[in-house]
């Protein structure tokens, strides 16, 4: 059986150097207002649609990535990236604060 001091120690470790062992994937998501906006979700849960959509350069298509059945939120494709422009890679987050500006559609 394993003991628990161990085991603690190990989540300590993992929690506490996962930052510095991974900087660029906690940066990606610091903008990302998850807590406050459950429409990001599903904006994180559509990257590799959203990464594909972004490197082709069809806004068009980036709605439709993060409307599906299930989804956190109701919101339009629109709508949902246009609250959540800080949850993906520099370059994803570039194409969809171009092509969703600010005042967000509030559907």
């Amino acid at each position: 059986m394993l003991s628990k001091v161990p085991l603690l120690a190990l989540f300590t470790f993992l929690t506490t150097t996962s930052a510095a062992v991974f900087p660029r994937a906690v940066n990606t998501t610091e903008a990302c207002p998850t807590a406050t906006e459950y429409a990001c979700f599903d904006v994180i849960n559509s990257s590799l649609c959203l990464s594909q959509n972004a490197q082709r350069g069809t806004a068009d298509q980036m709605p439709k990535c993060v409307e599906y059945e299930g989804a956190f939120s109701d919101l339009s494709g629109a709508a949902k990236l246009c609250r959540c422009p800080g949850c993906h890679s520099k370059m994803i987050n570039d194409v969809i604060a171009k092509a969703f500006p600010s005042p967000c559609p509030s559907k």
